[in-house]
């Protein structure tokens, strides 16, 4: 089988552990995202990022700790409009990071400085290095011999990737075209930059959803479902949070949205944590049979 490309491993291991960082910070201590790279507020906001890096820990461990390609595969060319879409926000909005926070202690001025520098640095040479890392041999792609094969994909998770493909785009779209008009759809109040790094993982979610898609086994994109349940599963969190946190009149979240944001969450939850339970007992299944042979 085709080894993964020993580069990745450091990558791998920068993102999982600064991805893991961001999620203890962002889920644990949300009030204080004005400290982050750039001021992240209000707290749902902060709450929602670290949601989505639990998806970029997890995945970060399997990239640092897996040995072949095939059960990476999946996730080159969402890493792609991940990344890029971080890349052009970051720069977009540089002007507005945490360069010289005033009305703080020197010490916290000088903790948010180094954050800010670790942020540009990681989002402006992550998407170079895996671009560069790239393995484009034919072998790469080659289809997995039947000793590894845990089956086909079935209609049910093919159905909620195709699914999680349109609704990621449009939400892309939305959040990275025309941040204002998001606000008029959004639970909580957006800025055009958090706006913008946010639709970051809607972008992700769409090309990685349509990769695994056409992808012929379930071998290959496992940790893929995993990885984007995770992140769904986090998002279903950070809205129970809200759900509990404030009354239906404050004005920071409006409940026809809220609720209708719940919905949307908890169906997909539903229905990718089903797709994924059918594919574990049809690989059980098969998998005597191709022992006996």
């Amino acid at each position: 089988m085709y080894l993964k490309p020993k580069g990745f491993n450091r990558v791998g291991i920068i993102q999982c552990f600064l991805a893991a960082f961001f999620v203890l910070w962002f889920l644990i201590l949300p009030e204080t995202g004005k400290y982050f790279a750039w001021p992240v507020v209000p707290e749902l906001t902060a709450m929602f990022l670290g949601a989505g890096f639990i998806l970029r820990s997890y995945f970060g461990y399997h990239l640092w700790r897996d040995k072949y390609w095939y059960p990476l595969r999946w996730s080159l060319f969402g890493d792609y409009a991940f990344l890029s879409v971080l890349f052009i926000t970051t720069w977009w909005h540089v002007s507005e990071m945490n360069w010289n926070l005033q009305g703080v202690s020197s010490g916290l001025r000088i903790f948010s400085l180094i954050i800010t520098h670790v942020w540009i640095l990681a989002y402006t040479f992550e998407p170079l290095t895996v671009f560069l890392l790239h393995p484009r041999d034919p072998e790469a792609e080659a289809p997995l011999p039947v000793e590894l094969s845990e089956g086909e994909l079935l209609p049910p998770l093919k159905s909620v990737l195709v699914t999680m493909f349109y609704v990621g785009a449009a939400l892309w779209a939305l959040f990275f075209f025309s941040p204002e008009f998001a606000n008029t759809r959004w639970p909580w109040t957006l800025n055009p930059f958090d706006a913008r790094i946010m639709s970051a993982w809607f972008a992700g979610v769409a090309v990685w959803s349509i990769t695994m898609y056409f992808l012929k086994d379930w071998a290959e994109v496992k940790i893929g479902v995993r990885a984007i349940l995770l992140f769904l599963v986090g998002l279903l969190g950070v809205w129970l949070f809200a759900a509990s946190r404030y009354p239906l009149n404050n004005t920071d979240i409006a409940a026809r949205q809220r609720f209708g944001y719940g919905a949307v969450l908890g169906i997909l939850v539903v229905w990718l944590s089903f797709a994924y339970w059918k594919q574990e007992q049809a690989h059980r299944k098969v998998t005597p049979t191709v022992g006996a042979h």
